[in-house]
């Protein structure tokens, strides 16, 4: 009998189904809605042993203290102990989020929330809204939103808010117990967690402010309810839940489970949408300095500086007294400097060895960084860049170094069959090159068997040349060679390549369809974007009473969105505090586009025909979390 039980262990009780009942509130000390509380601390007991989740992520408490209050879990209890003082007559909620959770299967009590009064009265109005991505119209979840009664401008910076609340995974907000009156309201990133506005933080701000007033003689009570995030379906929830326990209240019914009592809130007025939007105020810093490569420094910036750095090398010298100068070799002359296209990252390529054998570089830098206001002021500072050579045995040594004396200049291009008509023909090299000969370079055109010369030039790309471009006119169907003679192009190491040669076709007219976008009515203002499906900006034109007609369209799935360029500078422009402008409104086209090769296309677009926040299509909107 015995072996028998031992080889059936898997028979017998499994544990029974899963729990996904969340943790019901039975009572609390005070009682949840007690009138007139001084107390410093608050007690919530449950029907099972709980746990929390993410306690400061999740908890918010309204109006915010300035030191957020100490929660706990003991056993079957929720412990709440405030460490500022409260004010007096002021209505208190601390919500706590999915912070809530069963012991065992961590099912979350969703939406909980706890409210109490240290006046006589209790403030029960309440206000929704959404906070959308003011450059894409996507919800943006995570983010503060709060009111002030205080209506002067200087309120959102200097002061804490009255009452917040955080948009969920819908970028909807819920600001709970709001006394009647009239207040600003915002939206903010908030990461100094001080409930304001500081520098650098993302903001939306309402042009006109809410007005909330009670429109119920008295206040309605009910059982606790808690509700998932918000959503579009689920914004009327409490008018609704309002009429329904009118209607228990009238038959005498009871709702069951019995657990603590909260008002219902009631939400006066239009919902309020906010356009959340970083303002031009990038900020720009030297973020680090490497040589992964021993003869080549790179400085990367936060942000496109408008200078170009500077430096001179420094002697050891100076950088420690005790050292002698006889060793040392000024890099300078053998730097040489590639700036990106943005001007945010520094590639510095040195060409001697004695410079390169330098384990450390030291540079005397200057350039332009932002203060703490995001003024851009020169700065001078002292890098190095050090070389940390690998660890290499005998044989990977031998091998590293063979591979160098064997290198040769790599060289790429775009030439292909199927090359785009609207493209341009480049070639680029891994290092920096010093030496381009034009007469090295040969473009044909395949005519029947024979090959014609084509006229064509050579423009640098960048600072250094490590791309170029050979512009030339290309003709649709075409089919072309570009050759380039052995051993022409030499880079900064005197390092050159093998003879290459490259062959394109370009596509035709039939290969593409044509997009006309006709906007009724007419709005000379709007420029018009076409968007893959990953809602980025692949073409952009001016609307005009003909149309904006877009050219070379590949057969795609496009969608479009339009913005108003109120400052006429062709590009979407952010909103300011200061000038308390809006960001640049935005639409979107509600259908998607399907283009056809040798199709040609022509759309009518009204974008005032379809609400604002609801045109974008479902398949491009993508929730956001705070960064």
């Amino acid at each position: 009998m015995l072996l028998v039980s031992c080889a059936n262990r898997g028979i017998g009780p499994q544990g029974g189904p899963k729990d996904t009942i969340p943790p019901i509130p039975l009572y609390s000390d005070p009682e949840i809605g007690a009138l007139n509380f001084h107390g410093d601390r608050i007690e919530v007991t449950f029907d099972e042993y709980i746990q929390l989740n993410n306690i400061v992520g999740n908890l918010m408490m309204s109006p915010p203290q300035q030191n957020p209050p100490d929660v706990k879990q003991r056993g079957k209890k929720l412990i709440v102990q405030f460490k500022d003082s409260l004010h007096d007559s002021t209505t208190y909620t601390i919500d706590f989020g999915d912070a809530v959770c069963d012991y065992r299967e961590k099912v979350p009590l969703h939406g909980f929330s706890f409210y109490f009064s240290t006046g006589p009265e209790i403030d029960t109005l309440v206000h929704f809204g959404h906070v959308y991505n003011a450059e894409t119209l996507n919800p943006i979840q995570g983010i503060l939103v709060g009111i002030h009664r205080d209506r002067s401008d200087s309120a959102f910076t200097r002061l804490p808010f009255l009452r917040i609340a955080k948009t969920d995974s819908a970028g909807g907000f819920r600001i709970g117990n709001i006394h009647p009156g009239t207040y600003n309201i915002y939206a903010v990133d908030d990461i100094g967690r001080d409930y304001r506005l500081t520098v650098g933080e993302a903001l939306a701000f309402a042009d006109e402010p809410i007005t909330v007033s009670a429109s119920l003689s008295a206040p309605i009570h009910a059982h606790v309810h808690t509700t998932d995030s918000l959503s579009h379906d689920s914004l009327h929830m409490d008018s609704l839940l309002i009429d329904s326990l009118q209607a228990d209240s009238l038959q005498g019914d009871s709702i069951t489970p019995d657990p603590l009592l909260m008002p219902v809130m009631e939400s006066h007025g239009p919902m309020t949408a906010l356009f959340l939007f970083k303002e031009f105020q990038q900020k720009l810093y030297l973020q680090k300095v490497n040589r992964d490569v021993q003869h080549q420094i790179t400085m990367l910036f936060s942000s496109s500086p408008d200078s170009l750095p500077t430096w001179r090398a420094m002697r050891p010298s100076e950088i420690d007294s005790t050292k002698s100068d006889s060793a040392w070799i000024d890099p300078t002359p053998y730097m040489h400097p590639a700036f990106s296209m943005h001007g945010d990252t520094v590639t510095i390529w040195l060409t001697d060895s004695i410079a390169i054998a330098q384990d450390s570089i030291f540079l005397e830098a200057r350039y332009r960084h932002s203060d703490s206001v995001y003024n851009l002021v020169w700065y001078t500072d002292t890098i190095r860049a050090v070389w940390r050579a690998p660890k290499l045995n005998a044989k990977a040594k031998e091998a590293q170094e063979r591979q160098n004396r064997n290198r040769r200049l790599e060289l790429k291009t775009n030439a292909r069959k199927g090359f785009e008509m609207y493209d341009t023909l480049w070639i680029s090299c891994s290092t920096p090159l010093s030496l381009i000969p034009h007469e090295a370079f040969h473009l044909y055109e395949h005519i029947d068997t024979m090959l014609k010369p084509v006229p064509f030039s050579i423009a640098p790309y960048d600072t250094l040349p490590m791309k170029l471009t050979i512009l030339a006119d290309l003709q649709p169907n075409g089919e072309y060679d570009l050759t380039i003679d052995s051993a022409a192009l030499y880079d900064v190491y005197g390092v050159t390549h093998i003879a290459a040669k490259y062959t394109l076709q370009v596509k035709t007219p039939a290969d593409y369809s044509t997009l006309r976008v006709i906007l009724k009515p007419f709005e000379p203002k709007a420029r018009i974007q076409l968007l893959n499906g990953k809602d980025e900006v692949i073409r952009e034109l001016p609307a005009t009473e003909q149309g904006a007609f877009f050219e070379h369209l590949k057969p795609d799935t496009y969608y479009m969105r339009l913005y108003l360029d109120e400052n006429g500078d062709g590009r979407w422009t952010t909103g300011s505090w200061e000038h308390k402008r809006q960001p640049e409104r935005i639409y979107y086209y509600p259908d998607k586009i399907q283009t056809k090769s040798n199709w040609d296309f022509e759309q009518e677009w009204d974008y005032t025909a379809v609400e604002q926040m609801k045109s974008k299509p479902k398949e491009l909107i993508k929730p956001e979390k705070k960064k």
